[in-house]
């Protein structure tokens, strides 16, 4: 998993304001269909209303926020089949970069990947999450930049805006990402270009669920929580 913002090191107030949004709607601190109070926001960031409404408009263009007739914005009523979506198009987007890689995989491109998948590792034994950040982002930017396909790039990215800071809020992401290295490396040393890319496709399918159960699964329902519990224990086990 890809976090958005792991690679940005200078930001303006109307970037801080909209990684905030991002992260209060991902969470469902700000429910789906909430109306959102421009005068709090900025209250809270101690800045003034204008970078708010500047984050907001950024986020109409996302289709995280909705603007209305009278100046005021609201959430997007999203709802758990919308997020599987937004994964859905991650995945085949992911997937059709990760087969391209292969197409175009050197040895000078495994060994990358394998640095960045060492890094990784040591990173996750001192539970560095700034490290694993960089490492997992730098070994997916290098796979995009074999794939050669600048134009899927900007897609893919488009449907980054739900995926929370990484590892941080998704228990059982970080394990999964570093499956999902492993398994991409097996397959451009010794596998096949459409095993590569479902190596991509499931775990990203995956990581949907793990992000649906951490913020969407309704705590109120029996039935719920027990298919929860079920698509965790699927999550969890390595393809």
């Amino acid at each position: 998993m890809i976090s958005a913002d792991v690679h940005t090191r200078h930001k303006s107030m109307t970037d801080i304001a909209a990684d905030m949004l991002r992260r209060l709607i991902v969470s469902r601190e700000l429910a789906p269909g909430q109306r959102i109070r421009q005068a709090e926001l900025a209250s809270m960031l101690g800045v003034s209303t204008m970078p708010i409404r500047e984050a907001l408009l950024r986020l109409v263009a996302e289709g995280m926020v909705v603007a209305e007739s009278n100046r005021a914005f609201s959430v997007t009523s999203t709802t758990e089949d919308g997020i599987r979506d937004i994964y859905w198009m991650h995945a085949t987007l992911a997937g059709e970069l990760t087969a391209r890689a292969w197409d175009n995989k050197t040895d000078a491109l495994v060994d990358e990947l394998s640095r960045y998948n060492k890094d990784y590792k040591a990173a996750a034994t001192r539970n560095d999450f700034d490290a694993l950040s960089n490492a997992n982002w730098q070994f997916h930017a290098a796979l995009n930049r074999a794939a050669a396909s600048p134009a899927i790039v900007l897609q893919l990215r488009n449907t980054l805006h739900y995926f929370p800071v990484f590892g941080s809020e998704v228990v059982g992401w970080t394990e999964l990402a570093g499956r999902w290295q492993a398994g991409i490396l097996k397959e451009f040393k010794s596998g096949t270009r459409e095993k590569a890319r479902q190596v991509a496709v499931s775990n990203i399918t995956r990581a949907g669920e793990l992000f649906i159960l951490s913020f969407w699964a309704p705590a109120d329902s029996k039935a719920a929580t027990a298919a929860a519990k079920q698509r965790a224990r699927a999550n969890s086990k390595p393809k």
